[in-house]
C-alpha cells in the first residue's frame, strides 16, 4: 500500500487533547506569501496543533497560541510515523479562541510567525513585539470579536496599518479645554 506523504494523516474520530490542524497552514502560507518580513518562515516545518482542553493559562494570564521548536527526538518520530519532517509546533488554545473572528486568527498566525527568527531560533515576546500588534491593531486585538483588518485583504498592508491611538485620553480636544485634569 503507497501512502501519501505529501499530507498529514488526521483521524477524524481522533477527540485527544492535542489534534493536528492543518486549516492553519494555508493562512501561515498566504502571510508568508504576501508579507516580506515574514519571508524566510518555512510554514512546511510548522507541525500546527489545536489544545482542545488547556486554557493555556500561565502566570494569571491567558494565552491564546504559541510556537516553540520540537525536540530532535520527537522530530525524528513524527518524520518516521508520517514522511514530513517538522521543526515547529504552533498551538492554538482552543478554549481561549473559539470566539475570535477570522481576521483575529489570521492576526493571531501572524503574531506566532513572527516569533521564529531569521537564524531559525524562537524569539520571546519583548517590547517590541508587543508594540507592533498593539500599535497596529490595537490594545485589545485579540478580546472577543474585536474589530480589525482581515490582513490578507487585497490591499491590507502591514506597514500602513495604523491602529488607534494610545494617548487618545491624554490629548486636548483645544488648548483650553485638556481632558484630563491634576487631581490632588
Amino acid at each position: 500500500m503507497d501512502i501519501d506523504t505529501s499530507r498529514l494523516l488526521v483521524l477524524p474520530e481522533w477527540g485527544g487533547k492535542y489534534v493536528i490542524n492543518e486549516a492553519y497552514r494555508p493562512i501561515a502560507e498566504a502571510l508568508v506569501k504576501k508579507y516580506p518580513e515574514l519571508r524566510f518562515k518555512l510554514v512546511d516545518e510548522i507541525l500546527f496543533v489545536d489544545n482542545t482542553e488547556d486554557k493555556g493559562k500561565q502566570k494569571n494570564k491567558y494565552k491564546n497560541a504559541q510556537i516553540g521548536k520540537i525536540p530532535e527526538k520527537y522530530r525524528e518520530i513524527i518524520t518516521q510515523l508520517t514522511g514530513r519532517s517538522f521543526s515547529y509546533i504552533m498551538e492554538f488554545y482552543k478554549r481561549n479562541i473559539e470566539t475570535m473572528s477570522r481576521e483575529q486568527i489570521i492576526a493571531l498566525v501572524y503574531h506566532e510567525l513572527r516569533h521564529i527568527g531569521a537564524d531559525g531560533d524562537i524569539i520571546l515576546h519583548d517590547i517590541e513585539d508587543w508594540a507592533n500588534m498593539h500599535y497596529k491593531l490595537g490594545p485589545d486585538w485579540a478580546s472577543t470579536m474585536r474589530g480589525i483588518p482581515n490582513l490578507l485583504d487585497e490591499g491590507v498592508d502591514w506597514d500602513s496599518i495604523t491602529g488607534p491611538s494610545l494617548f487618545n485620553n491624554l490629548e486636548p480636544d483645544n488648548l483650553e479645554q485638556p481632558r484630563l485634569r491634576a487631581v490632588k
